[in-house]
């Protein structure tokens, strides 16, 4: 299986654990967070909740953090 044949199978892999998954969002109170999550925060982090489950790696940031994160990984 050469790389491309290997990334769309990834991909079909996670499309496929999005569509199974619940989508219920993730309750704060269960992860420990003491802060009150807007809406958008707890879309995010039941996003990141989900690709855990799926054993995918991710790195969730926006505008603001990703030119502090870049030099990291150059």
């Amino acid at each position: 299986m050469n790389y491309e044949q290997r990334l769309i199978a990834a991909a079909k892999f996670v499309y496929a654990g999005d569509s199974d998954a619940d989508d219920s969002p993730v309750n704060s109170v269960d992860l420990e967070v003491k802060a009150t999550l807007k809406p958008h925060q707890i879309e995010g982090v039941s996003w990141l909740v989900r690709r855990y489950r799926l054993g995918v790696n991710v790195i969730l940031g926006d505008e603001v953090s990703l030119p502090t994160l870049r030099p990291a990984f150059n």
